[in-house]
């Protein structure tokens, strides 16, 4: 959490506790000074008339209570009135800049309180309208990127299909036979006329994914048959470097997908794994069927990736140590495709890796296919997200997380039942308190069995702390991928668990 971020925290809660100092400060001055004004005036006049009877001192007493009780109320009143005037045009600017924040432009604070803070207002009103501005502009300029590579892609692609049958022909000796350094050279034409082919498909799948025109044809699928199938098409490959393909698919339900695009998917990560793997070694690919999706995974034993080429990875044209691998090829836009694919469907994909321990990709396939896919922006994400994350992983890498800094956080036991958890916890889940106190870790962490859950306990107990990373189940059904952190507080016997939302 930056500086900023902690000022605007630290001034939303002064404010909100504002109403209550003012009102306090004149009630209390309402009634210190009458109270003291009245007791001279007491001691004044019983010095000066000792003739006063008890019951005459005993009227005067009452009449004073009186008037400091009917002063302290109304003070209250103008105090609360006055604090109120204050602290509501600064609550309204607060939550107009909450709406900024969410990236609402549109929002406009109307404050008439003839001050600074309505200046303030003004000079707030001015920059949104600035930011909305640029926002249309942004908006148009990413409309146009996508729009120009799409028929930039169209167009590219049109004199391929003729030049590359026409170098066919050739290599084939259609027009005459050809000597062997004429076919030596006419492989090469051929080899880079493939590859600019194939960079041409895939600026054309990127433009459509930030089109929102990628085409899913939905059919009732056992994807069983489909990861099978996709392996066997790629053991000529792992052939050439002696890797076997090894798969582990447990029973998973038939459901309504587009198996090509699956396909796709599984095709290139294994392809990359393979790449990535050293001679002889072994990639396996597994598909495992989960509450309301179905888990996909390749994991091979490979260089692995760094916590930063992690974040990167899926970024379009990133080469994972650009000098050590340029040697492999390929245009950088694979993952980013597949992240595209993936993301289209509302599934989630991500890595888990170590240096030199090899990687394991993951995607997931929702059982309900989305038909009406939203914009996806590929190219490219936002610099500051990147290093925010960036950031991120090496607070978690550094045990400095605070809570502040997360936004879920809930405590359970040895048998992963929840002993308590924060009201972000339950609007993000959808649960109420009580639903949330009856269940289990196991009921809501849709990526591990309770027994899988159980393990990390343990773990937790042991080392003190453990990062990984999850996917909580809404009530909803849906799901979302988070990075937890478990640390066991051993004076409780608890377990306390801190969640960033990925």
């Amino acid at each position: 959490m930056d500086a900023v971020e902690k000022r605007i925290k630290i001034k939303k809660k002064i404010f909100s506790n504002l109403n209550k100092k003012l009102t306090l400060l004149f009630v209390i001055v309402a009634i210190v000074a009458p109270t003291l004004g009245i007791y001279f005036f007491y001691i004044i006049s019983t010095s000066a008339m000792p003739e006063l009877k008890p019951e005459q001192i005993n009227l005067i007493t009452m009449t004073a209570i009186v008037i400091i009780t009917i002063i302290a109320i109304d003070a209250g009143i103008i105090g609360f009135l006055v604090s109120r005037s204050i602290s509501k045009p600064i609550k309204e600017l607060y939550k107009a800049t909450k709406e900024v924040e969410k990236g609402n432009f549109n929002v406009r604070t109307n404050i008439k309180t003839n001050d600074e803070i309505q200046e303030l207002s003004y000079a707030f009103n001015n920059t949104t309208a600035a930011l909305g501005k640029m926002e249309e502009e942004r908006r148009e300029i990413e409309s146009a990127k996508t729009e120009f590579l799409s028929i930039t892609s169209h167009e590219l692609r049109s004199p391929m299909t003729p030049m590359k049958a026409q170098l066919q022909m050739l290599w084939n000796e259609y027009f005459g036979k050809l000597t062997q350094e004429q076919k030596e050279s006419l492989s090469i034409v051929i080899r880079n006329a493939d590859r600019l082919d194939k960079i041409i498909s895939d600026f054309l799948e990127i433009s459509r994914i930030e089109a929102a025109r990628l085409k899913f044809v939905f059919r009732e699928t056992d994807l069983r048959e489909t990861v099978t199938e996709t392996v066997e098409l790629m053991k000529a490959f792992a052939n050439e470097k002696n890797i076997k393909l090894i798969t582990k698919i447990e029973q998973l339900p038939i459901i309504e997908v587009d198996p090509d695009r699956v396909s796709q998917v599984l095709r290139n990560l294994i392809n990359n794994a393979i790449k990535f793997s050293h001679d002889n070694s072994a990639v396996e690919i597994g598909a495992e069927a989960k509450y309301d999706f179905i888990l996909f995974y390749v994991k091979d034993k490979g260089c692995g990736l760094s916590a930063e080429n992690q974040i990167k990875v899926f970024e379009p044209f990133y080469q994972v140590e650009k000098t050590a691998y340029r040697k492999y090829g390929g245009t950088g836009l694979g993952l980013t495709i597949c992240r595209g694919i993936v993301e289209s469907q509302k599934g989630n994909i991500w890595v888990e890796s170590k240096p030199g321990e090899g990687c394991t990709f993951y995607f997931t396939v929702p059982h309900k296919p989305v038909r009406e896919t939203e914009p996806i922006k590929a190219l490219f994400s936002p610099r500051n997200t990147i290093e925010k994350k960036l950031k991120e992983e090496a607070c978690i890498e550094e045990n400095k997380w605070t809570e502040d800094d997360f936004d879920l956080i809930f405590l359970s036991d040895e048998n992963a039942n929840i002993l308590d958890c924060n009201e972000n916890l339950l609007r993000r889940l959808g649960y109420t308190k009580d639903e949330m106190l009856s269940l289990n870790m196991a009921d809501f962490d849709a990526i591990e069995s309770k027994e899988d859950i159980i393990n990390r306990i343990n773990q937790a107990k042991k080392n003190g702390n453990i990062d990984f990373k999850t996917i909580h189940k809404k009530k909803d059904g849906s799901a979302i991928l988070v990075h937890e952190t478990m640390q066991y507080l051993k004076d409780k016997n608890v377990f306390k668990c801190i969640v960033k939302e990925e």
